[in-house]
């Protein structure tokens, strides 16, 4: 870890010090929820199991390791992947770092049978039991659980915690974890605050690509609904939130982050046997894409390739231009220096290279912003206190009578102090409030103006 001016190593010192605060001051739980939801659990995966037995698969699982001085183990993916590869005779879509067939959820998922399926089901309900309620029921203290933050792990200069790994894209395993984080008091509300596309805008700062400037900065654009159109062949009133969700998700995010046309398209295909327009015709988007001319899979990723052309080439020219020359300075150099002050070196893949510096300059913000609201609760004897980091996000406990006044002094260090404190931050930033009814949980949260 190496801070490159005293700034940059006073934001980690001032930020250690609050995150113990935060650690100190813990995340109440509930207790007899977790037991019930582990107990729960464990009826649900015992099922899985169940179904896993009775197929086919399983069958020949057996005969597979019959007279082998091997236990069949079910959880075993190398004993999975041969079963699946060699004895079943599936394609390997997958290879693991050493070459072999891989057996993630990915590759099940690409499978679809009911055998893969009820493996899948017992891998998510194993790792909501195990790794999140048992773990968080056996720390917690007196109904207390208390994350540790790290700010020296990481090589982007982000945080790490035991705490930021919850589950956000599966809604239903979300869900199980959040209920069991309640506020202190009965009457408190628990409320999370979240930079909205942050990694976006500081990535902006650093590229400064001049249409994407625009998207920022004019809030009639709407870079993921555009995305939807070309990516879906669609005029802009027949895009509906789930249609912008998966244009953001599955292309937008994705071509940011480094992916290409080849790994995104067979998401955005799938997805398009699912989801309807929204002109009320209850047309399937893979209906429409028949229609004008895209009837198979192959097809799609031919369109999507040239999608990803005009994205980057006609869209984002600049935006494409500074990855290549960002890229060619660290090959040159061994490292690169973020926009915060910190310097990364080292072996790093060219997206790492691309990646890494926003990534860390987004937390950083964040973590300005943090130690700025800890300071203000603590120095004016407020009730309300910082309980949670998660990635781009805070977690409150709020006394009552304090919300409207923490939620505005909030919103002026997130989106205006920060501002005044780099003044490399040449794009608006901005947050989005949630808040749980009093005495509700995390997972009672609804978004609020």
């Amino acid at each position: 870890m190496r801070p490159l001016s005293k700034d940059a190593y006073q934001l980690f010192q001032d930020g250690i010090l609050a995150l113990a605060d935060i650690e100190m001051t813990g995340i109440k739980v509930d207790v007899p929820y977790l037991e019930s939801q582990i107990t729960s659990l464990s009826d649900q995966i015992l099922n899985a199991e169940r179904t896993i037995w009775c197929t086919s698969e399983a069958r020949a699982w057996k005969a597979m390791l019959k007279g082998k001085n091997t236990v069949l183990n079910i959880d075993s993916t190398t004993q999975l992947s041969s079963l699946l590869f060699k004895t079943l005779n599936y394609k390997p879509t997958k290879t693991t770092a050493k070459g072999n067939a891989a057996a993630d959820d990915e590759v099940l998922q690409h499978i679809g049978t009911p055998f893969t399926e009820a493996i899948l089901v017992k891998r998510k309900l194993t790792k909501v039991r195990d790794t999140y309620l048992t773990r968080i029921l056996n720390e917690q203290v007196d109904s207390v659980f208390h994350p540790t933050y790290n700010l020296h792990m990481v090589q982007t200069y982000r945080s790490s915690s035991d705490f930021q790994n919850i589950p956000v894209r599966d809604p239903k395993q979300g869900r199980v974890i959040r209920r069991a984080i309640i506020p202190h008091n009965p009457g408190d509300v628990i409320g999370e605050v979240d930079y909205s596309g942050a990694e976006v805008r500081v990535a902006a700062c650093y590229h400064k690509d001049p249409a994407m400037l625009k998207y920022i900065n004019d809030p009639t654009k709407d870079l993921h609904r555009d995305m939807a159109c070309e990516c879906y062949l669609l005029k802009p009133g027949q895009v509906t939130k789930a249609i912008r969700n998966e244009a953001k998700g599955d292309f937008v995010f994705a071509e940011f982050y480094g992916s290409y046309f080849e790994l995104v398209a067979p998401a955005l295909w799938k997805a398009s046997g699912d989801l309807i327009m929204a002109d009320g015709s209850q047309m399937l988007l893979r209906e429409v894409l028949n229609e004008k001319g895209i009837k198979t899979a192959g097809q799609f990723t031919n369109h999507i390739k040239e999608v990803e052309r005009h994205f980057w080439e006609d869209r984002f020219p600049v935006y494409n231009q500074w990855k290549k020359d960002w890229y060619q300075a660290y090959l040159k150099r061994g490292y690169f220096d973020t926009i915060t002050g910190f310097r990364c070196q080292g072996p790093m893949r060219r997206n790492e290279v691309i990646n890494y510096g926003v990534q860390g300059s987004a937390f950083h913000v964040l973590l300005y912003s943090l130690i700025q609201i800890h300071r203000w609760l603590k120095g004016n004897d407020m009730k309300t206190q910082i309980i949670g980091q998660v990635h781009d996000s805070l977690l409150l406990n709020f006394a009552p009578d304090e919300v409207k006044i923490v939620c505005a002094k909030v919103r002026e260090v997130m989106c205006e102090k920060v501002r005044q404190h780099w003044s490399w931050i040449i794009t608006p930033l901005a947050v989005d409030f949630s808040l749980a009814p009093p005495g509700g949980s995390w997972n009672d949260m609804v978004e609020i103006k």
